[in-house]
């Protein structure tokens, strides 16, 4: 529901920047962009999809770090602008980009050496989620956001192989199917480590919720920076949340 209302919100705020102009009632297909703030750090942020300078960032909802939302735009050619929730005139990230129905806007990096990804979304796996013949079914993603991290393997808890090896920062997995069981007898979900490809340490875990994922597309983001000596401590531990695609 929440994501929902990012998206309409979106479009009604794309309309106010724009004056919601008609072009001799010119048809313009809808995007929907999903924004994953990621960053270690970086705070709260705000996301113009393509309304132009009008945007009213002060009617723009926040988008908590380490969380993700979907935008609402036109296909074509677009402006993407993200600020800062603190300070709506610095900008983490600003380009135009000619956008299809469904893409995704990484902002990672540090508060002080930002880094992006942004990727035009196909082919995304289906699952068949009706009433007759449900497939109880998933499909899974990793994408690395951890800026200090080097290559990490991902695994399920307790086997001996890996799911996704040697994964770089800024590297994303191709999607790979899990059953999602229904029947009560089962677990709660599937529990994947994120390890180093080097040395095999445990970095974090993931929970899978089956309720929450089944018949659905997702990707497991790690974030955070590991700890770097001669410090005992990281200022934005490692961890990792979940997107949803649909």
């Amino acid at each position: 529901m929440k994501k929902i209302l990012y998206s309409v919100l979106s479009v009604f705020l794309l309309c106010l920047g724009s004056a919601c102009e008609r072009d001799d009632y010119e048809f313009r297909a809808t995007a929907n962009i999903t924004v994953v703030n990621a960053g270690a750090g970086i705070g709260a942020i705000k996301v113009n999809p393509g309304a132009g300078s009008g945007f009213a960032y002060s009617k723009a909802l926040d988008l908590a770090n380490y969380a993700s939302g979907v935008y609402g735009a036109f296909t074509g050619s677009n402006t993407i602008t993200v600020v800062k929730s603190l300070d709506t005139n610095a900008k983490l990230f600003q380009r135009t980009i000619d956008l299809k129905p469904i893409s995704t806007l990484y902002i990672s990096g540090t508060t002080t050496a930002i880094d992006t990804m942004f990727r035009v979304e196909s082919n995304f796996p289906y699952i068949n989620s009706s009433a007759v013949n449900a497939e109880a079914a998933m499909y899974i993603r990793f994408v690395n956001l951890s800026p200090n991290s080097g290559n990490v393997n991902i695994r399920i808890a307790a086997a001996t192989t890996n799911e996704v090896t040697a994964l770089p920062y800024k590297g994303i997995s191709e999607f790979k199917k899990y059953a999602a069981p229904t029947t009560p007898a089962t677990p709660a979900g599937i529990t994947f480590e994120i390890r180093n490809a080097a040395n095999t340490a445990t970095l974090g875990t993931a929970v899978v919720n089956y309720n929450n994922t089944r018949y659905k597309t997702a990707s497991i983001i790690f974030r955070g920076l590991l700890v770097e000596p001669p410090a005992t401590t990281s200022p934005f531990p490692v961890g990792t949340f979940q997107v949803n695609y649909n």
